[in-house]
């Protein structure tokens, strides 16, 4: 019975890990640029769990950074997140190959 379950549980892990693999895989597309934009946002992210030498529970300093997003917009209408690279050689009424 433990090994059932033991290959039943591998191969949920593997299954899964598989899916997740196959969904963030690059689909690519060209589009013709209508528009561009850049956005920033600050994020914070919250600090580790400490215990102090008396036993009190803590959170360290948390971390702020500034996050920058790309995005091209198709002929369309369709925004595309894109990586920076992608973002500076993308121009208006040019053809600009994205992931779907």
């Amino acid at each position: 019975m433990r090994l059932i379950l033991l290959i039943t549980a591998r191969g949920t892990f593997a299954f899964f890990v598989l899916a997740g693999c196959t969904t963030l895989t690059c689909q690519p597309l060209t589009v013709t640029v209508a528009d561009k934009k850049e956005q920033a946002r600050f994020e914070t992210t919250p600090g580790a769990m400490r215990t102090t030498e008396t036993g009190r529970i803590e959170e360290d300093v948390r971390q702020s950074r500034t996050v920058r997003e790309y995005w091209v917009r198709s002929s369309e209408g369709t925004w595309y997140r894109v990586p920076l690279e992608e973002y500076r050689k993308a121009e208006i009424g040019r053809e600009l190959e994205v992931c779907k």
